[in-house]
């Protein structure tokens, strides 16, 4: 099976979907069972000989060990595994990837298809195989493409660089995101301009995720026959419906927003007032007749006071009508996607029926089913191992999920036809519960406002034209500033090459020049590689040198960041036993000393 495999250190070579349930008997063809295989053009025999082989390897393993399987490794290949259920995921990349970094882009690839489409199961139940392969495709094609080396090993986001923009066009992009929260039904949500961070009020997980959908509407640009644009708004603006769990959705609501600052009353009484505007431009002097002042903003509300659903503005704006009331007619059989429609408008209205019911989920439930990086919680990790546990879920535990999940779903939204059966999942089945959102883009050529917004905010119209007219004005004046700073100058500044990763926000700030073959590059990129594949299997690994003959590179890394340097010229003394003489053992301290200038601080 070797002789398949062909190594490629920039690219992932093979990745695949097999669904076990397809293939239980002798007879059965293990090609049935194939869901997706890249590469595509690859011969049909090749994918049964690589999926039939590593499924039973995997499975074999998994049962033998009681513990699941992570890694696979070949001869010229390494492969990270996830198994769920009778599905079973595998992505292959060159053996030099470190492991890590092959385990996140499978792990992102995965979360990243059930963000846009929910359960894997329902899915290949609604839509067809070509369907759903053109999306993995897509998926994976935009985690591939577009970044460095570096960029891949961190699997951080990619931000505008700050060093060459006006601070204040920062403060703005985020007063721009604090006035579009003033509308109940918006939960958060993140600035981009070409493809880059420019101010996210989301975690990096989710905005990495969202940048996946702005990037396909680039790139495909915007029709206006296209499903989900409003033409009211001149095709600048679309929406789609994504999946989000327990954990992340309780991570919008724990967001600090000053429900006093809410452009909407929660009650059903309008105060008779003059209306604020939605946003203000930074030359824009706060009044002082529409609003009593206030001196608590945004960010300084209190945490308890935060959440970002209300019960009565969700009865407010549902706008039921009695037909929604009466059970479907007899004679009509709603198709796929109506009960699907249904479904994901019920499992919302049950999730936020109870306020109690959504701390309660945060608490039982742990979150995403194939887990969250552990670079953007500031921790080391403790690499395969700790991932290794990811898929370990203890029986008591999903007990514990499912009967949160029932207690929410019994206590609100009852009069919805057929929701317990659209709430309980398929026997054997266990997913965490997937609770549906919206996702709002509003593009102003090259600048894109993403808003993660409640499902009834889209037939909201008073909203969505207070969010759009409102902020339009500032995302104009936004770009037209962005549009006129040239990048700066690529290439290394200085006689010292460094990478600084921030585990907490997933960026990356360095002087590479980015471009990939570089000869004094290339050295510092497969060390720092190696460095940081060793700080997240070692834990208790805290700063390490790593050398060659002709090159030495420091690491040292923190709860909430990683830094890696090398130092050009000077020469390398290397006996091959330690040596204080040696210039390597001076790096850790002109790291300290160097890196100050670019807000790097190693003290």
């Amino acid at each position: 099976m070797t002789e398949l495999m062909q190594p490629d250190a920039h690219r992932c070579n093979y990745f695949f979907l097999y669904d076990g349930s397809k293939v239980k008997g002798e007879g059965d063809l293990t090609r049935e069972g194939i869901c997706y295989f890249y590469p595509e053009e690859r011969p049909l025999d090749e994918q049964e000989l690589l999926c039939g082989q590593l499924a039973g390897a995997g499975r074999c393993v998994s049962e033998l060990s009681s513990s699941p399987v992570r890694i696979l490794r070949l001869r010229r290949n390494k492969f990270a595994i996830r198994m769920k259920d009778d599905f079973f995921w595998a992505l292959g990349c060159s053996v030099e990837i470190p492991t890590i970094t092959v385990c996140e882009l499978l792990d992102q690839l995965i979360n990243l298809f059930r963000f846009y489409n929910g359960s894997v199961r329902r899915s290949y139940q609604l839509h067809s195989h070509e369907t759903l392969a053109s999306r993995w495709a897509q998926y994976l094609s935009y985690l591939q493409s577009g970044s460095s080396e570096l960029h891949h090993i961190f699997s951080c986001l990619r931000t505008i660089d700050a060093t060459n923009i006006d601070p204040l066009l920062l403060l703005k992009a985020a007063l721009i995101l604090q006035a579009c929260q003033r509308c109940p039904l918006v939960s958060a949500g993140c600035i981009l301009f070409r493809g880059r961070v420019v101010s996210t009020q989301i975690s990096p997980e989710l905005t990495m995720k969202v940048m996946v959908h702005e990037s396909e509407t680039y790139t495909t640009g915007q029709r206006s026959g296209d499903p989900g644009t409003f033409n009211s708004f001149g095709g600048a603006v679309i929406s789609t419906t994504v999946f989000l769990t327990v954990s992340e959705l309780q991570y919008l609501q724990s967001a600090p927003v000053d429900k006093g600052s809410r452009s909407r009353s929660t009650t059903h009484e309008k105060p008779p007032t003059r209306k604020t505007p939605l946003s203000r431009t930074l030359s824009d002097a706060p009044s002082t007749e529409s609003e009593p002042s206030d001196p608590v903003s945004p960010q300084k509300a209190s945490p308890s006071d935060s959440s970002a659903f209300s019960t009565d503005a969700l009865q407010s704006r549902a706008d039921p009508t009695p037909q929604q009331s009466e059970p479907p007619s007899s004679n009509a059989e709603p198709s796929p996607e109506a009960q699907e429609g249904l479904r994901q408008e019920s499992d919302y209205q049950s999730f936020h029926s109870n306020g109690d019911g959504v701390s309660q989920m945060h608490e039982e439930a742990d979150g995403s089913l194939f887990g969250e990086n552990s670079h953007s919680n500031g921790g080391g990790g403790d690499g395969d191992a700790a991932r290794g546990t990811v898929f370990g879920f203890r029986g008591a535990e999903e007990s514990r999920d499912r009967k949160v999940l029932q207690e929410v779903s019994g206590g609100g939204c009852g009069n919805v036809p057929g929701q317990g059966a659209q709430m309980a999942d398929p026997p054997g089945s266990k997913e965490c519960p997937l609770i549906p959102m919206a996702l709002y883009l509003h593009r102003v050529k090259g600048l894109v406002l993403a808003l993660l917004v409640e499902p009834c905010f889209l037939r909201d119209t008073d909203s969505m034209e207070e969010v759009y007219h409102g902020s339009l004005a500032s995302l104009n004046g936004l770009e037209a500033h962005l549009r006129t700073i040239s990048p700066g100058a690529s290439g290394p500044q200085g006689p010292y090459l460094f990478a600084h990763f921030d585990c907490v926000q997933s960026t990356l700030t360095t002087n590479l020049s980015g471009r990939p073959g570089g000869a004094p590059e290339r050295p510092f990129v497969r060390a720092t590689s190696l460095l940081h594949s060793h700080f997240c299997n070692t834990e208790t690994l805290q700063e390490a040198i790593i050398r060659s003959a002709g090159a030495a590179v420091y690491g040292t890394r923190s709860v909430a960041q990683e830094t890696y340097f090398q130092q050009h010229g000077g020469s390398l003394r290397n006996s091959g036993i330690p040596n204080h003489q040696d210039s390597a053992f001076s790096l850790p301290s002109k790291a300290r000393h160097r890196l100050l200038k670019h807000g790097v601080n190693l003290i």
